[in-house]
């Protein structure tokens, strides 16, 4: 069942897009450190952006590097 998209999510989407724009290329472990939000509510928020558009996932081995699209 799909979540709601609530403030917090939103706001989430917000930081977690900006971060990726600072940062550039960045696995999902660091987000998950630097942020400290669990890896379940930043692999959500990645997935999100995925569909619109905003961030693509490259893959280099078993890790998935993110990167925001401008």
């Amino acid at each position: 069942m799909p979540r709601k998209v609530t403030e917090k999510v939103l706001e989430r989407k917000k930081q977690i897009y900006e971060y990726l724009k600072k940062h550039g290329p960045i696995p999902t472990v660091e987000i998950v450190r630097d942020l400290g939000l669990s890896h379940s509510q930043v692999f959500y928020i990645l997935r999100l952006l995925l569909k619109e558009g905003k961030v693509r996932e490259e893959r280099r081995g078993k890790m998935a590097y993110w990167i925001a699209v401008e």
